[in-house]
């Protein structure tokens, strides 16, 4: 018979799991890195990312959904920045890891490359 685990330990694993899933995706982690560096519109990141428009806009509305970003108006542009300090951290904490996730410019739009490969320099 297994001993159930305490509540208390559980408690926010499945907001942890979907945080985590959120920023799972390349482009999305891309995006993140990216904006934790400096505010941007979209056609800047999309230069700077290497994301087409279509599939940019769709993950910055899921980061947006999730509370991880937000947009500000600026002229006829939206601004967007990092709001939530925990995603923050977690991407802190993935560069300390991986040294070549500072260079996220244009690299996440090659899905086929192997892991090692993108993250490393």
């Amino acid at each position: 018979m297994t001993k159930p685990v305490s509540s208390r330990v559980c408690r926010d694993v499945g907001a942890a799991s979907e945080l985590l899933k959120l920023i799972a995706n390349a482009n999305r982690l891309a995006i993140v890195c990216y904006l934790m560096e400096t505010e941007a519109p979209v056609s800047a990141m999309e230069d700077e990312l290497g994301i087409r428009q279509p599939t940019l806009s769709q993950q910055l509305s899921e980061l947006r959904e999730a509370g991880v970003i937000e947009g500000r108006r600026d002229g006829k542009a939206i601004v967007y920045r990092v709001i939530d300090p925990r995603v923050e951290t977690i991407v802190q904490t993935l560069r300390d890891m991986f040294s070549g996730l500072d260079d996220v410019t244009g690299r996440f739009g090659m899905t086929k490359l192997p892991v090692d490969e993108m993250m490393f320099d």
